[in-house]
């Protein structure tokens, strides 16, 4: 077993179990551990609020803080993802209206904080991928594009088989740690658990990933299956994307990526997921219907006093 990340050499290692399983599964230390648990239990605590209240935490012109169930899906629009979410984009910090919005949640600041702790993480592992397959390339600069996300999924409320649909993410990276077990990835063919274990984060690769290895790495496909649990279940992702103000040239170069424009397929593809495009987000043009959904929300249940935040 890997220990925790703090080096080179660890970081080279995650890199050879990309190579040589298509995904990799990160040890945490026991303080990033703590973290992690708090936001699930600040997240049971902010989805059980009112429809008006979770609405006012809302602002997804900029795709930031609470999202309900049905905009997002896996693979097609009559086939949503069954879960409410509330994600935050290290784009978005400091803009004056996701403040306002966002109105100290704790839950958005624990969010954040985790956010800077799994990037120090990935920061190290593109730098090893670099390292290895194009020595002396620019950092691959990700910062900007990558967000955090809570999954609430409520399992016994739905009869559906999978909670989410088989895909891959068409990001770069795709980290994800959950509460309970339902997830499950792709090897050799088939589907099997990835486990829930408190201790690790599993890192999966989305296709942009490949795109930049010339496919040595392939895309992780994966999906959630219902357990029909009675309580709830969580799930912690942060998705790892390019800045699209930048140059991406792959690491390793071959057909499979000749003439490609990364960053195009960057911003495009949250598309295919019912998502808006990076530019759109970045410039809060995302989500109109979302937005109107939340003034008619709001409009319609006069909006109780917020509980402590």
């Amino acid at each position: 077993m890997l220990h925790p990340v703090n080096d080179d050499r660890d970081y080279a290692q995650i890199v050879r179990q990309f190579e040589q399983t298509g995904f990799a599964r990160v040890p945490v230390t026991e303080a990033l551990a703590r973290k992690i648990d708090r936001i699930y239990r600040l997240g049971e605590e902010f989805f059980v609020r009112s429809e008006a209240e979770k609405q006012s935490y809302s602002m997804q012109s900029f795709v930031e803080g609470y999202r309900e169930l049905g905009p997002e899906y896996s693979q097609v629009p009559e086939r949503p993802d069954l879960t409410e979410s509330f994600s935050a984009w290290n784009r978005n910090r400091g803009r004056a209206e996701v403040e306002e919005a966002m109105g100290g949640l704790e839950l958005h600041r624990a969010l954040r904080d985790v956010s800077d702790d799994l990037s120090l993480i990935v920061g190290g592992i593109f730098r090893a991928m670099r390292d290895a397959w194009a020595p002396g390339n620019p950092d691959l600069r990700f910062y900007n594009g990558t967000y955090v996300q809570l999954n609430y999924y409520e399992p016994s409320e739905h009869s559906a088989e999978l909670l989410q649909d088989s895909h891959e993410d068409a990001h770069l990276l795709t980290l994800a740690k959950s509460n309970a077990p339902g997830l499950e990835i792709e090897v050799d063919g088939k589907y099997v658990s990835a486990g829930s274990d408190a201790n690790e984060i599993v890192f999966m690769p989305g296709s942009l990933l490949s795109l930049m290895t010339g496919y040595k790495i392939k895309p992780g496909y994966h999906q959630v299956r219902n357990t029909h649990r009675r309580d709830p279940r969580s799930a912690l992702l942060l998705f790892v994307n390019p800045e699209i103000n930048q140059t991406l040239e792959p690491w390793i170069k071959n057909e499979s990526n000749a003439g490609i424009d990364i960053i195009e397929r960057a911003n495009e593809g949250p598309k295919q997921f019912g998502m808006p495009t990076l530019v759109d987000g970045t410039a809060g043009e995302a989500f109109p219907e979302l937005m109107e959904h939340k003034e008619a929300v709001l409009a319609e249940q006069s909006q109780p006093a917020r509980a402590k935040a």
